[in-house]
């Protein structure tokens, strides 16, 4: 995960499980050496079934968590018990940017981008709609992350793209103002790191703007890069952790 953090409002993560439909969640926790980050809620949700076997299933286990601090690749490991089996998680690694009072300057009324399959392209493009609905001109200085996956090609466009391409836009040059009642189409392309395409990537930035004399940042939506796949589809991605079912 690559994300900066209003410190008011926890990161909602996801694990994907396929396990027996009678095990039901009694417990959770992250595990001693997670520093650095407290376990809010959490949920299991079932997705479906697999036709012909309809005492297995898919479920989202569904959790918040709440960094304290900044951090730079911690290891998120949860420990997970059921009725009928317990297992330690292997989430992944976190990176991120804690921040206080962040802006809430732009609504994004939509946010375009994120994949998830048996695999995933290295590099993406993400596309948003962003509209001022404040009473004072908003300036747009750049985009920001906490981690080291790459940002580039950013462009905005006065208009609403369908297939967004930089040769329809224009070359984002600080700053960008956004009028009251306004709204820009703003994309650019994230190329992740290696270990960022071997195991999926929640991407959360931030833009950085400036209101009169004050700057600040405005977290945006998070995008999730998931490497996903079906039980006996014969293909398993790089990064899957093997999860064995009791009955």
């Amino acid at each position: 995960m690559n994300a900066i953090v209003d410190r008011a409002h926890p990161l909602t993560l996801r694990y994907d499980v396929w396990t027996t439909d009678s095990a039901s969640l009694t417990s959770a926790r992250l595990l001693n050496h997670t520093r650095g980050v407290t376990l809010r809620n959490y949920w299991l949700a079932h997705i479906g079934s697999q036709d012909g076997r309809p005492s297995y299933g898919a479920y989202h286990f569904v959790f918040d968590v709440m960094p304290t601090h900044s951090l730079y690749n911690q290891p998120l490991n949860l420990y997970l018990s059921t009725n009928l089996w317990q297992k330690v998680l292997p989430y992944g690694s976190l990176t991120c940017r804690v921040i206080s009072h962040a802006a809430t300057w732009l609504d994004v009324d939509a946010y375009a981008g994120g994949a998830s399959g048996p695999i995933i392209l290295s590099s993406q493009w993400l596309t948003m709609t962003l509209t001022n609905h404040s009473p004072d001109p908003v300036s747009i200085l750049g985009l920001e992350q906490a981690g080291d996956d790459w940002i580039g090609d950013i462009h905005y466009s006065l208009k609403a793209l369908s297939s967004p391409r930089p040769d329809d836009t224009r070359v984002l040059k600080a700053p960008v103002v956004v009028q009251p009642g306004q709204a820009i189409t703003l994309l650019y392309k994230l190329s992740m790191r290696p270990e960022s395409i071997q195991r999926g990537l929640v991407f959360q930035p931030a833009l950085r703007l400036e209101k009169g004399k004050v700057t600040a940042l405005e977290v945006l939506p998070p995008v999730t890069l998931s490497l996903d796949f079906t039980p006996g589809s014969g293909r398993v991605p790089a990064g899957t952790e093997r999860f064995v079912t009791v009955s």
